[in-house]
């Protein structure tokens, strides 16, 4: 039986050398990786696509860093790191995909907005005809 070599340009061995850089890839790596993901989010098209993964990615930034952290010091190899971390940033992502709607809305409601979107919302005052 032939296998295919999974060493993916030796970024599993550099995990499994070192599980304390998960802990950094999951804090850093994240941040990066929804700002590289955030200016793709002003194609229109793909406006929603990006946006739940950047909000899923941004998500998991605390519990997955949280997470690392605590299994790093734990001992734990650095590829069931890897795997945990994976599982939290699917798993947020799953959320901020099923509650995409509510959550564009409470966002909406929190941020307040820009001078030009206030002229735009506020309805114009109809003159009155003699």
């Amino acid at each position: 039986m032939m296998e295919l070599p999974f060493e993916l340009f030796g970024f599993t061995r550099f995990i499994e050398n070192e599980p304390a850089m998960m802990a950094f890839v999951a804090s850093f790596g994240v941040l990066i990786a929804a700002f590289i993901i955030a200016l793709f989010i002003r194609l229109p098209l793909l406006k929603t696509f990006f946006g739940i993964i950047a909000g899923g990615l941004a998500l998991a930034l605390f519990p997955g860093f949280i997470v690392c952290m605590i299994f790093a010091f734990s001992g734990i190899a650095g590829m069931h790191i890897f795997f945990s971390w994976v599982v939290i940033v699917i798993a947020c992502t799953v959320f901020v995909m099923f509650n995409h709607q509510r959550l564009v809305s409470l966002m909406g409601d929190i941020t307040p907005l820009k001078e030009n979107d206030v002229k735009k919302a506020t309805p114009k005052k109809k003159k009155k005809s003699r």
